[in-house]
């Protein structure tokens, strides 16, 4: 057993945050396979020293425990000093970069005197040996239990969603798409760029003192169309892509399932979605990218790029509960901006071989995390590492003129970016391609998403809507168009479609 507790309590945390998650398991599985593997490297490295199993044992699971539980501690101590009135807020302890630190060179000193007390007492050693063993057993059935659980329910709702997709149509407004074609010689690449909480001219102007004219005309110029009055389907990323890639509104798609559980879990409607089955069948070859954000990560594809070094979404939630990135803040935002860098620099690389291409890329900016500056040099948030928008980004600690600011200056390298890659990929493009530029929401400084009180709609659903078309026909698009129209009037113009708008 003096192998198998420290594994264990290094595992409860690490299948914690899948529980309380929709991250799927697969996510998940290397994480739990190198944390088996460096606590077997731990325990055999100092069971060298101590020559005694249930020493090690001891040993390593107080480094576990101290390792792997360094923030529930952290939040413990922040409540109690709130509750004593030694703290006015919660974030003075927090979301504080110094403090945190101070707490772990204490906490780590409190751990080696704890640990060494215990193991220089023979029978003190005993008992804590037979007490972790105890208490892993029982963490490991409810571990196993769990995970069962939700494999169980996350694979029945798979399944019964799955039948509500391109593979078994029922969706009546569907069912004027043309057949699928394979002439490849003549079919564009698509490219359909999701810049995440990419707001509207108008509201940028209004609200952000951000004017991006200048941008706009330069799309123009380069024969885009701009959506001027464009707003979002739907006020979350979650909710408004699947709505765009499968071009109906999501609660009608699952109407029968929302009846019958009350809701429905969003992975399956964009893993299999419509467009891209359609795509797929017409010919086309999937390209998407590792995005950070597990939904659209797991999108059925041909071929998903990466940068070598990426953690995904569950990896950078299991590390925020380790002392790691409060002694290396940068490290999880520096992953975040390595990723959006890989994104912005490999699109001009796609290049279509025997089929056409059809690129998906959801790109988390101007969303937040803030972590450029206008100029995209690297910008270090002073608190701790996370995606949280609107009223989330509020609790930790920002402001709303904060956010104003941060995401202005965020957005400004982005719409430089985006000229650049509209130039590259046009271009480089052996026939001229589709490009869909587009936010998926507006930005959230003045949005509450757990009240429908205090909120600016406007601002929320305002979004970026650009398109390029090869032959410039723009006469079916008109300033309003929302994202579930988007590839209606792609596949009517390009596919022989005839889809109601």
């Amino acid at each position: 057993m003096f192998y198998i507790y420290p594994l264990i309590l290094c595992l409860v945390p690490a299948a914690t945050i899948y529980w309380g998650s929709a991250i799927p398991i697969h996510h998940a599985y290397l994480s739990w396979i190198t944390i088996a593997f460096l606590v077997g490297i731990l325990v055999f490295i100092i069971n060298l020293f101590t020559k005694n199993k249930k020493k090690t044992g001891v040993i390593v699971a107080a480094i576990s425990i101290g390792f792997f539980y360094f923030e529930n501690f952290l939040h413990l101590i922040s409540y109690i000093s709130l509750t004593l009135g030694i703290i006015q807020e919660k974030t003075d302890i927090e979301y504080s970069i110094v403090l945190p630190v101070v707490f772990f060179i204490i906490w780590s000193i409190l751990w080696i005197m704890i640990t060494r007390i215990i193991i220089r007492s023979d029978s003190l050693t005993h008992k804590c040996d037979h007490y972790l063993s105890v208490v892993s057993i029982i963490l490991l059935i409810f571990m196993v239990s769990g995970i069962g659980i939700k494999i169980n329910v996350s694979n029945k709702f798979q399944k019964n969603v799955k039948s509500i997709l391109i593979n078994n149509p029922g969706m009546d407004s569907n069912k004027d798409i043309a057949q699928p074609s394979y002439d490849n010689d003549n079919q564009p690449d698509i490219y359909y760029l999701i810049f995440d909480a990419f707001a509207g001219s108008n509201i940028l102007l209004e609200y952000y003192d951000t004017d991006i004219l200048y941008f706009i005309e330069q799309l123009e110029k380069r024969g885009l169309y701009v959506a001027t009055a464009s707003k979002s389907n739907y006020s979350l990323t979650v909710d408004s892509l699947p709505s765009s890639l499968n071009i109906n509104y999501w609660d009608d798609l699952a109407e029968d399932e929302i009846k019958h559980i009350g809701w429905i879990p969003i992975n399956p409607l964009l893993q299999n979605n419509l467009v891209s089955n359609y795509l797929r069948k017409s010919g086309y070859e999937l390209v998407t990218f590792t995005s950070g954000f597990w939904p659209t990560e797991d999108i059925m594809t041909d071929m998903k790029l990466s940068p070598w070094i990426n953690l995904n979404e569950y990896q950078e939630n299991l590390l925020s509960f380790t002392p790691v990135p409060r002694i290396f803040p940068s490290i999880l935002y520096d992953n975040h901006r390595n990723r959006i860098n890989f994104i912005l620099n490999s699109l001009k690389d796609i290049k279509r071989e025997e089929k056409p291409v059809f690129v998906f890329a959801h790109i988390l900016t101007p969303h937040p995390p803030f972590i450029f500056d206008e100029e995209g040099n690297p910008v270090h948030p002073n608190r701790p590492y996370s995606y949280f928008d609107a009223d989330g980004y509020r609790r930790l600690g920002g402001t709303t003129a904060e956010y104003q600011e941060m995401y202005s200056g965020q957005l400004n390298f982005v719409v430089d970016r985006i000229l650049e890659i509209i130039d590259e990929i046009l271009l480089e493009s052996e026939h001229p391609p589709i490009l869909i530029i587009q936010g998926d929401h507006g930005p959230g400084s003045m949005v509450n998403l757990a009240h429908l009180e205090n909120n600016n709609l406007d601002e929320r659903f305002s979004i970026m809507n650009a398109y390029y078309f090869p032959d410039k026909d723009y006469s079916s698009l008109y300033p309003s168009i929302t994202p579930v129209n988007t590839f209606r009037v792609v596949f009517n113009q390009y596919f022989e479609g005839n889809l109601p708008l």
